[in-house]
């Protein structure tokens, strides 16, 4: 019994040990991306990426939208990316065997014509059916609008079959139940612009549009979610986006691009064989993770993969990310929907990990493999696991009388207190206003909450968010793993409820 005990209390304090790894790590983020957001903003103030937009060497962009049963949301989404300002671009919309109404939606919304279209089979997808391409009057600046009408074979399929048709020299993946801002491209463009050839991905933070108020594709009101559900997971992605990948996007070891928005080079896309799917015959794909491999997790899976070709053919460029809200998107409101969610993104996770197991702590890959990949393991892919661990732990050392009541609610406070802190600042930063010194140029903020009680009210989720929430999603990251173990590859699309406009 002695030796058990002792055992019992070194596992506790293993645990201790990973939490406050875990907190100082991502307080050193916290730091490093208020330093690159504060240059962000005020580069924005001093030099808008709106007065760009004439500027003769953007690359030409072409945006890939792959829509499943989207009918509630596609009209909208596809309206807000006609308001885009971007001196050349186009939109390839790829209907992936919906069961609704989406095609009929957008024929009649844009009037969409069949057409043959030449394109080159680059990457291999599921049956196509039909093209059309747009005979409405087109804005400034796009080129064409194209719908394709194919059998479904998943996201990442369909991004592969509006690569085949895109133009650009850069493509961009995102949801077609997502709104981008007006001047999106042009932000996301201006890093390449800045660094010519030194680029080769780009990502941007991604807001939460529920309870705001949308109109003509914008948000126009920023408001909070009425249900905490909803709060919980602005907070959620204000720690993702702000906090945790604008610092490592400063670090060079960026491996995760949301998909709801962010900018890819198309050629070098191809050479690594698109997206990740069981119809790829791309040799790279082959060689770094097998005939048949796919997953559900495919924009972290192929920003791993566009890292691990470059190092490996020593091509320069890096993955950059912004941290300016540029693209919205509605998340889930209801608790069986996110934890399927977050069940699913577990379960990329640890897809991703596998096929590039070979990178890891591989030094040839630097910092990829010594840090990106190591910190994906050891605090994101395990992470549910050793949660589950120390509440069984701490509750084992509990019964036994080895660990005082008075230690294990001060271990409790302890951790809530390191996530509290990390909400906390990174809400902070969001909502954080920089003016350009010296500047006459009004200040700007990421997020625009500007009534306290919003801002109170997300410090205040961020909080309640410890007791049960965090738990709750926990439950559903082991029942990933289960499925993971189980070889499950289901999507679990959850439904969609659109756009409020008007009154939120």
């Amino acid at each position: 019994m002695f030796v058990f005990s002792y055992i019992l209390q070194f596992l506790d304090a293993a645990i201790v040990l990973y939490v406050t790894a875990f907190f100082g790590m991502n307080l050193a983020f916290i730091f490093i991306s208020l330093f690159s957001i504060h240059k962000d903003l005020r580069l924005e103030q001093t030099k808008p990426a709106m007065s760009l937009e004439n500027h003769k060497f953007f690359p030409h962009i072409t945006l890939l939208v792959p829509a499943y049963n989207e009918e509630v949301t596609i009209e909208e989404s596809v309206r807000s990316l006609l308001r885009l300002r971007y001196p050349s671009f186009e939109i390839i919309i790829c209907n992936d065997g919906s069961k609704d109404r989406t095609v009929e939606v957008l024929r009649r919304a844009f009037q969409f014509v069949r057409t043959e279209i030449e394109y080159d089979d680059h990457l291999q997808t599921s049956k196509i059916r039909a093209f059309y391409v747009s005979r409405a009057p087109l804005v400034p600046g796009l080129k064409k609008l194209v719908l394709i009408d194919k059998e479904n074979g998943g996201k990442a399929d369909a991004l592969n079959a509006c690569i085949n048709v895109s133009q650009g020299d850069f493509v961009t993946s995102m949801d077609a139940d997502s709104l981008l801002i007006p001047d999106a491209l042009l932000l996301a463009a201006r890093p390449i612009v800045e660094n010519p050839g030194g680029i080769i991905a780009v990502g941007v933070q991604v807001g939460i549009s529920n309870g705001s108020i949308v109109e003509d594709g914008r948000v126009v009101d920023m408001r909070l979610p009425h249900t905490w559900i909803g709060k919980f997971q602005i907070v959620e992605y204000m720690r993702s986006f702000s906090q945790g990948r604008v610092a490592f996007a400063w670090l060079n070891s960026l491996l995760i691009l949301s998909g709801v928005f962010a900018l890819m080079r198309r050629d070098l896309v191809v050479s690594i064989g698109g997206f990740l799917t069981k119809h790829m015959k791309n040799r790279v794909c082959l060689e770094y993770c097998g005939e048949g491999a796919h997953t559900v997790c495919e924009d972290m899976e192929i920003v791993v993969r566009l890292h691990r070709y470059v190092l490996d053919k020593k091509i320069p460029g890096k993955v950059t990310m912004l941290p300016f809200a540029t693209a919205w998107t509605e998340a889930p409101e209801n608790y069986r929907d996110i934890g399927k969610q977050r069940s699913r993104w577990y379960r990329g996770l640890l897809e991703v990990l596998v096929y590039h197991r070979a990178v890891m702590l591989n030094p040839r890959f630097r910092q990829i493999g010594l840090f990106s990949l190591p910190y994906q393991l050891v605090f994101e892919a395990l992470a549910p696991v050793f949660e589950v661990m120390g509440y069984v732990l701490l509750l084992g050392t509990l019964l036994l009388g080895t660990l005082s009541g008075r230690a294990l609610l001060s271990f409790l406070a302890l951790a809530t207190s390191m996530h509290l802190c990390l909400s906390s600042l990174s809400v902070l930063l969001c909502v954080f206003t920089a003016r350009a010194v010296p500047s006459e140029v009004e200040g700007i903020a990421l997020f625009s909450y500007t009534r306290l009680r919003d801002v109170v009210t997300l410090l205040l989720a961020g909080f309640i968010s410890n007791f049960g929430y965090r738990q709750y999603l926990v439950a559903w990251q082991i029942k990933g793993l289960y499925d993971f173990f189980k070889g499950k590859k289901g999507w679990d699309k959850f439904a969609r409820k659109g756009f409020a406009p008007g009154k939120a």
